[in-house]
């Protein structure tokens, strides 16, 4: 026999790496290894021994200052592949292998020695919970220390063991011995075999310890099922403990009960994940589940629970467990129920669609039809997001119909006409209208048709929103079909003036977009109306969309908004005039850009580039007072471009701007020869200039025109 163990002092330890937990660990470690010391050493000597009063001295203090609430400290034995691994759980967040939670040097020398004690004694788990009084403790060391019980792997000494510990009123532990782990031929994870075995023995043993009447033992039972589970936070380990609770069942505590008590001691955090494991495991089985029985059942619960406590994100994965038939329609919530009666009652309206047509014909009682034309109404949104509109249609033609033909019946087709038009059913095809495809505002046209002039404010709200010109053709064909004098409706609103200017901007831009045939006249008067508006947006607007409509008409209305006083309608009617090559207008942008050069204004120059611009529709024409366009372009640059050495010679206030040269190599493109080439290729040699990209397609341009020339001369 050894006559002492080696003192801690004498070895050499590593501190503890700072860490939030860093106080905490550092008592845990100091206790673990004090605690494993008295297990060692007082196994020499008997329980009044100096030796063994020594090793326990203080001992239980460390104990209960590990704890700040109910709690408990738990140590595990695990058979891996080389060696048994200890692990440490209940008094840190999550389990840890003891040789981590040990300083180091201690943890090399007196793992291996408690793993090999508690291997001698067949444990696999050994609780000791902070409820135990100082007698207890002291009576638990001595005991586990005890040379009688050094090795316990004989039924019979397991059995004294346990008549021991219940005779010097041990009660506050849980111990399992390895031939006690149920669960052997279940497929599930070894840390859930340990909690349905301590479960199992818990709920055994309470008789045996305490006596109490029927609810008393029930508090206990689920004080023991929290604090089993308090410690486990993995999800993939509580799953498999609840889908085996069978194991822990009890003649008194029914498997339905452990269910409930397991689940109301989870984290909200922990239930959300938890049910989202049961869902995985639900979508991944191929064939109905071996314990599909079970699985609904806690499925149930699981669904109960998450609406009890109102868990955010809970709706998706209870409409999965519904969509599964894991729980019924009443644990969905109200707005999920009303959902899934919508597309149920929906899925039958498709199943049956003719029979049903047939059948809602032949009514003649007023309550049944309104009753029946209403649920049709009902799940038209379904309808919509299912992108079923023909069966829209089918069924706002039916109720038309009956509004003309059954005089019986018209004052309730009528009536729930006009239910749909006031309810968000248009607008949601008109979302759809917006941002579907081709195809689908096919669909829904017919649907706007079959509604007449009720889609009138729908279609103008799509011209007002949308930016695709193909939704708003195809918006106006609607409209247009609906009613010839459409067109109404934008002059009348157009007229009034009293919507915003955002709004008034659309619909001018619609006119702009439509063919007004006949209407021309009343929509030219509306918009030169516009063209005297206060607000300059809206005049540039109209003046754009009027010379869409009139063309080289509206030249003198062009020349007169010269003289507007805001440049961006200066600059539009430029642009309109140059469109359609005004003679009169081409004589005075050439008097506008000598008056630029010589005696430049900041108005005039920033007209000069839509002039340049403006220029280009003309062609090389014969400028009024002699000269080509194009050897009007190139004087201009050579007079007024400050390129190379001698740019300080040339007046500051005549050069150029960047955007005027611009619009220049952009006309000479549209009507330069190869005399333009010269100072062209000067331009593209520029750098980091917009004159650069310009020159250059500029010069491709004149090249693709001289090669085309060229080809029909060949030719």
């Amino acid at each position: 026999m050894e006559d002492t163990l080696p003192e801690s002092e004498d070895i050499v330890v590593e501190p503890i790496p700072d860490d939030p937990l860093k106080e905490l660990k550092a008592k845990l470690a100091d206790f673990l290894l004090a605690l494993i010391q008295a297990f060692l050493r007082t196994g020499y000597y008997t329980p009044d021994h100096p030796q063994s009063k020594k090793a326990r001295i203080g001992l239980y203090e460390d104990f209960k200052n590990l704890f700040t609430q109910k709690d408990e400290l738990t140590f595990l034995v695990r058979d891996d592949e080389k060696e048994k691994k200890l692990l440490i759980e209940g008094v840190l967040k999550e389990s840890h292998p003891l040789e981590e939670v040990m300083m180091r040097g201690m943890a090399e020398m007196y793992t291996p020695k408690f793993a090999k004690f508690l291997e001698r004694k067949d444990l696999i788990s050994l609780t000791l919970k902070n409820s135990m009084t100082r007698t207890e403790f002291t009576n638990f060391v001595d005991v586990m220390s005890a040379s009688t019980f050094v090795d316990t792997q004989e039924k019979s000494d397991k059995e004294r063991f346990s008549r021991t510990l219940q005779d010097k009123g041990i009660f506050n532990i849980s111990y399992i011995f390895s031939e006690e782990l149920l669960a052997a031929k279940r497929k599930i994870p070894w840390r859930s075999q340990i909690a349905l075995s301590r479960l199992n023995k818990d709920f055994r043993t309470i008789p045996l310890f305490l006596d109490l009447d029927e609810e008393g033992f029930k508090k206990v039972r689920r004080q023991i099922i929290q604090d089993i589970t308090r410690p486990i936070q993995n999800s993939e380990i509580v799953y498999p403990i609840l889908m085996n609770t069978d194991l822990a069942e009890t003649k008194e505590f029914k498997e339905s009960e452990i269910d409930d008590a397991i689940i109301v001691f989870l984290s909200d955090e922990l239930l959300f994940k938890l049910s989202k494991v049961l869902l995985r495991e639900t979508l991944h089985q191929k064939e109905p589940h071996a314990q599909q029985e079970k699985l609904i059942v806690i499925a149930r619960k699981l669904a109960s629970s998450l609406n009890l406590r109102e868990i955010k994100g809970r709706e998706p994965i209870l409409e999965e467990y519904f969509k599964h038939k894991l729980i019924p329609l009443e644990l969905l919530s109200a707005a999920t129920q009303k959902k899934t009666k919508l597309e149920q009652l929906t899925n039958k309206f498709l199943q049956n669609s003719d029979s049903f047509f047939t059948q809602f014909d032949k009514i003649q009682d007023e309550e049944k039809y309104l009753r029946a034309a209403r649920s049709c109404k009902k799940i038209m949104p379904e309808l919509i997001r299912r992108d079923r509109y023909e069966e829209i249609l089918a069924i706002i033609t039916h109720v038309d119909r009956h509004l003309k033909e059954e005089k019986q019946l018209a004052i309730c087709a009528g009536q729930v006409l006009q239910e749909i038009v006031e309810s968000d059913i248009p607008q949601v095809l008109k979302a759809k209208f917006l941002t579907g495809q081709k195809e689908i505002r096919e669909g829904i046209g017919p649907i706007l048709l079959r509604l007449h002039t009720e889609s009138v404010p729908l279609l103008l709200s799509v011209f007002r929103e949308s930016d695709d010109q193909l939704v708003r053709k195809d918006a106006w064909d609607i409209l247009i079909q609906i009613d010839s004098s459409a067109i109404d409706y934008i002059l009348d609103e157009l007229n009034k003036e009293e919507i915003a200017t955002e709004s008034t901007i659309d619909l001018i831009r619609i006119l702009g977009e439509i063919n007004c045939g006949e209407w021309i006249e009343p929509v030219s008067k509306t918009l030169r109306a516009y063209l005297k508006h206060e607000n300059p947006h809206l005049r540039e607007e109209a003046l754009w969309v009027y010379y869409k409509l009139r063309g080289g008409k509206g030249e003198n209305v062009y020349l007169a908004l010269l003289s507007d006083p805001d440049t961006r309608v200066q600059k539009k009617a430029i642009q309109c005039l140059g469109k359609i090559k005004s003679e009169t207008a081409l004589k005075e942008f050439v008097e506008v850009l000598k008056k630029v050069e010589d005696s430049p204004s900041d108005i005039d120059q920033h007209l000069e580039s839509r002039i340049f611009s403006a220029l280009g529709s003309y062609g090389d024409v014969e400028l009024p007072g002699g000269g080509s366009l194009e050897d009007f372009l190139l004087e201009t640059l050579k007079r007024r471009l400050g390129l190379g050495r001698l740019k300080f010679l040339k007046k500051k206030e005549s050069l150029l701007s960047e955007g005027a040269v611009a619009a220049i190599c952009e006309t000479l493109g549209t009507i330069g020869t190869d005399k333009s080439r010269g100072i062209l290729q000067k331009l593209e040699k520029q750098r980091d200039s917009l004159w650069k990209n310009k020159a250059q397609e500029a010069l491709e341009r004149i090249a693709e025109r001289q090669q085309a020339k060229t080809s029909i001369e060949t030719a």
